[in-house]
């Protein structure tokens, strides 16, 4: 499951947003009946998880973190409370809860944003920008990355 794309969106005044019907096929599918929603941790934008990608990400923090280490079990705690589950209704429309549409400075007009396994939902109001590099800068960060990768992947050959 790929989610790709930047594509603009309304909320209604219950706060129901339609998904972008290439989004809302790939959620679906057989076995995916729920999604979950949470504040970014980063940017002041929502980020919609499949049921699956979440389970996965939780199972994977639980192996990482420790219950025995108080902070650690904040850290999971925080992370694990500030969610909420949503439901694809029969028209393929989400109710976005008016405290997550607060935080995240939304409040007539969205964007939806494809990130590979996750969808994030920004304001499409005046004054929000995707925070996104200038061209220059993409280019030269990208260029580090990549050539990082391909130099560490020659050395565990």
């Amino acid at each position: 499951m790929r989610f790709l794309g930047n594509i603009e969106a309304k909320i209604d005044s219950k706060g129901r947003a339609f998904l972008p019907a290439q989004f809302r096929k790939a959620l679906m599918a057989p076995g995916e009946s729920e999604v979950v929603l949470r504040q970014d941790i980063f940017e002041n934008t929502l980020v919609i998880y499949p049921e699956a990608v979440w389970n996965a990400l939780i199972d994977e923090m639980r192996c990482r973190l420790s219950r025995w280490d108080r902070e650690q079990q904040m850290v999971y705690r925080t992370f694990v409370s500030g969610v909420t589950s949503l439901s694809i209704d029969a028209s393929g429309r989400i109710l976005i809860p008016k405290n997550f549409l607060q935080a995240a400075g939304i409040t007539q007009s969205l964007r939806f944003v494809g990130m590979g396994d996750t969808i994030e939902i920004w304001a499409n109001e005046p004054g929000g920008d995707l925070p996104l590099m200038d061209k220059d800068d993409f280019g030269s960060a990208i260029e580090k990355l990549m050539r990082t990768e391909a130099s560490s992947s020659k050395t565990e050959e």
